[in-house]
């Protein structure tokens, strides 16, 4: 399993960053990651036309896509297009940012989980 992070590069761009996750075979239940601790989450609806500017986080956040399709463009360039079971870890709070966009007619369904700022 993979998780596609959003992170800030040296040069103040931000960019996608592949990273795998580490699983632990837990028999007939499957494999799971280490348990994870957050201070909270909300569910976020956008409507189709949704767009957000460029824009950096305020804190590292799991975004996880329950409906609709984004395209979300890095500040290299770089375009990746997320749907439905997607999973984004975003944590470029500083630098450009990235921009995000609807691509599809379905309103935009996510949760955030936001996490604690790392000092």
């Amino acid at each position: 399993m993979n998780l596609v992070k959003i992170i800030a590069g040296p040069d103040g761009k931000s960019l996608f960053q592949d990273t795998p996750i580490t699983l632990t075979d837990k028999g007939k239940f499957g494999r799971f990651s280490d348990l994870q601790g957050v201070p909270g989450f909300m569910f976020r609806e956008a409507d189709a036309d949704y767009a957000s500017g460029w824009h950096v986080v305020p804190n590292p956040v799991y975004l996880i896509f329950l409906g609709g399709q984004v395209e979300i463009t890095v500040g290299t360039g770089e375009k990746r297009v997320f749907g439905a079971g997607s999973v984004i870890y975003a944590d470029d709070m500083t630098g450009e940012g990235h921009s995000t966009r609807s691509v599809s007619s379905d309103p935009v369904q996510s949760i955030l989980i936001n996490l604690p700022v790392k000092v």
